[in-house]
């Protein structure tokens, strides 16, 4: 059986899950078609709803990523914490969007 130690998140750690769901966001939105150009993220309701979807984002993958390093090293542990946290809290603010506003 293989001894991981417990990892103490850090201020990179925090960082690096911070950016990577920034450019996961902005790549959300450019796929979008309303979007034609990068300025459009700049419109007030495009910034609410980058903040909608970066904040639950941010939170579900740093929650992943402390429960995770307890298991696994830092590098799996950021890994898999981005991996499963990303498309889970994009799911669940669609998820709840759509039943709120339905």
């Amino acid at each position: 059986m293989e001894v991981v130690k417990r990892i103490t998140p850090t201020v990179q750690h925090y960082l690096t899950i911070a950016f990577s769901v920034f450019f996961a966001c902005i790549t959300l939105f450019l796929i979008d078609k309303d979007t034609q150009a990068l300025t459009d993220l700049f419109k007030p309701g495009n910034l609410v709803a980058f903040i909608v979807y970066f904040s639950p984002s941010f939170v579900i993958s740093v929650l992943l990523f402390r429960y995770f390093s307890k298991k696994f090293n830092k590098s799996d542990s950021l890994f898999l914490s981005l991996l499963i946290g990303i498309p889970l809290s994009f799911l669940l603010v669609i998820f709840l969007l759509l039943n709120l506003f339905s």
